[in-house]
């Protein structure tokens, strides 16, 4: 089977079409732009990350070092806060409000529009709805009723269920979940709670709670896909393939990429400059006056030299 799959590999990598450059002459991306514009790399800057209807979220990626979430007044762009958001895994809802737990800190956290002032979030357990807590405390009703395992288990899943109906559910408006499944921020009418705890859906009464829970109306994440951000400078124009590599730890497994040229055009006020690239690039969406074009974990400002 092992020399089937490498004869197939064997195969594809051979017969698949190749290309030589088609624009010898072209120039790569920085040395073709650095005629009649100024190329800065600006490491790693945030992105467009989602909206709401009053704000636009932009945030850096997992590869920054200083991670940030930047907060900007959608109708005139104005930047209105910038967060910190180390070790900080967190949702934004459709009001621009933002919660999250921090990882090192262990503490569930709030940046309430339209202040954004942090707010810190109780942080519940539900350690004492466990088997062995609800046995413990009801051990002289199991005693006196003398129930054996299966009466007494089935007497404190009723404990639990109604509990968790009671204090959990009934008075609940939505529920946010971060990253598990588990994972909650449980919101009410007063206050947001944070929740990490498998006993909220213990058993199938608690599952099906789950699935009745309302769903809190989260940010939008497509907002780049609209004319919001106005006219793109850079268009792919074309792409080929060089060469193709057989690659692979040992020959069991194996897999097969591939050398690629890509052939751009970017355009910025009465500039027009054709380039080429091994690497794919794309532009990045921002609000300063200035180009940001990607190519791996790397951001380019581009300007217009005077």
């Amino acid at each position: 089977m092992k020399y089937t799959y490498l004869i197939l590999l064997l195969f594809i990598t051979f017969s698949c079409k190749t290309e030589e450059d088609k624009h010898p002459e072209m120039l790569f991306f920085e040395e073709a732009l650095e005629k009649d514009f100024t190329v800065e790399n600006v490491g790693n800057k945030p992105n467009y990350y989602s909206d709401t209807r009053n704000y636009v979220f932009f945030k850096t990626d997992n590869l920054a070092s200083k991670k940030e979430l930047i907060i900007y007044n959608k109708q005139n762009r104005a930047p209105l806060k910038t967060i910190r958001i180390d070790h900080l895994e967190f949702v934004i809802d459709s009001e621009g409000s933002i919660f999250g737990f921090n990882s090192e800190s262990e503490k569930a956290i709030s940046y309430e529009a339209p202040i954004f002032d942090k707010k810190q979030l109780e942080v519940v357990s539900l350690e004492q709805l466990s088997d062995n807590n609800l046995k413990e405390t009801y051990a002289t009703a199991i005693a006196q009723n003398k129930l054996d395992e299966a009466a007494a288990t089935k007497l404190i899943n009723e404990i639990r269920n109604k509990t968790i109906q009671t204090k959990f559910v009934d008075s609940l408006d939505c529920a946010i979940e971060l990253y598990g499944s588990n994972e909650l921020i449980l919101k009410y009418p007063s206050k947001e709670i944070y929740v990490n705890d498998g006993l909220l859906f213990k058993g199938s009464f608690l599952k099906s709670k789950k699935y009745d829970m309302k769903d809190c109306f989260l940010a939008h994440t497509n907002l780049e896909e609209t004319g919001y951000f106005a006219a793109k400078h850079l268009k792919l124009e074309d792409e080929i393939t060089l060469a193709y590599h057989l690659e692979g730890s040992n020959h069991f497994v194996m897999g097969v990429s591939s050398n690629k040229l890509y052939y751009y055009e970017f355009r910025l006020n009465d500039k027009i400059t054709k380039f080429k690239s091994a690497h794919p690039i794309k532009e990045i969406d921002n609000f300063e006056d200035q180009i940001l074009l990607e190519m791996g974990s790397d951001k380019y400002k581009i300007t217009t030299k005077k």
